[in-house]
């Protein structure tokens, strides 16, 4: 049977004995950076290089500059997923400013860990059928850097789960959706994608879909979204690095365009799939060519 196991500074352990110090100033006072990937095509990792200049641009935040090389994860992904015998993994990659000590944030080498594990990609019925979701009144700290402080971000998520909703959208004080707590977000309106850019992090699935989405003839537009936006929308998708790109079918009670997935995520997801394996097994291709 397949066993997880994560790497913690550069240590590959089971993952019962993955810890680090309860010193460490990302469980004493919530300083830490994160990204989320997946792998492809036999567990090459997809867009390594976007994720791992986004994890260092967000540490950045708490003082971080990089000082781990792409390849040495590269190398840990492999060797985690050939000892713990899974196919493809979904990959964790969390950096802190490590054990404190002095003062409030005072601190030595950094702590980084990997967490991967088996990938667990929404089931086939979520694609078919579509997901549901709600708006809540909220910002994201630092929006555009993907931190670890998800407190605004709890908030939203057990409002889906009462809702039973896959994901929650923020709406930021000025009225406008910005985001999910675990997705961006895109609106489909006739043959225009619009999506927003401020207050949200930079997706790296959704700069990967709108190549393909204008080649199918949609446009692309950067813009402000509101909640009757939404409600109004032919298809609303989500995008993250794991669920690649998901219609949505219903927010907050209202259903969106039929209710159901509309042509558009569908295709797409296929197209951007494939994309996804193609890239992963290209990037693996180069570094194995040096």
């Amino acid at each position: 049977m397949p066993t997880d196991h994560f790497a913690v500074n550069g240590r590959i352990v089971l993952a019962a004995q993955a810890t680090v110090s309860v010193l460490d100033l990302g469980f004493l006072r919530g300083v830490g950076a994160f990204e989320t990937l997946r792998t492809y095509g036999g567990g090459h990792p997809h867009a390594l290089g976007e994720h791992l200049s986004r994890l260092w641009e967000s540490a950045a935040a708490f003082g971080i500059a990089p000082f781990v090389p792409e390849s040495e994860f590269r190398r840990l992904i492999a060797e985690i997923r050939r000892i713990s015998g899974h196919d493809e993994l979904r990959v964790n990659l969390v950096i802190t400013p490590g054990e404190n000590i002095s003062g409030v944030f005072g601190a030595g080498d950094p702590t980084w860990v990997m967490i991967a594990r088996d990938l667990h990609a929404p089931p086939e019925s979520a694609y078919r059928d579509g997901v549901t979701a709600i708006t809540f009144e909220s910002r994201r700290h630092l929006p555009t850097l993907k931190t670890t402080n998800y407190l605004t971000g709890k908030v939203g998520l057990s409002l889906a789960e009462k809702a039973g909703a896959h994901e929650a959208f923020y709406v930021s004080p000025e009225g406008y959706v910005t985001e999910g707590v675990t997705s961006n977000v895109l609106v489909v309106q006739g043959k225009r994608v619009m999506t927003p850019t401020q207050d949200c992090l930079p997706g790296i699935t959704k700069a990967g879909l709108r190549p393909l989405a204008e080649a199918q003839g949609l446009t692309w537009h950067e813009c402000r979204l509101t909640r009757d936006g939404l409600y109004l929308a032919d298809e609303v998708w989500i995008t993250s690095a794991v669920r690649e790109i998901l219609p949505v079918v219903m927010i907050d009670g209202r259903p969106i365009g039929s209710g159901k997935p509309g042509p558009f995520a569908q295709t797409l997801r296929a197209l951007y799939h494939q994309a996804c394996i193609d890239q992963a097994r290209r990037e693996a291709a180069a570094v194995a060519d040096g």
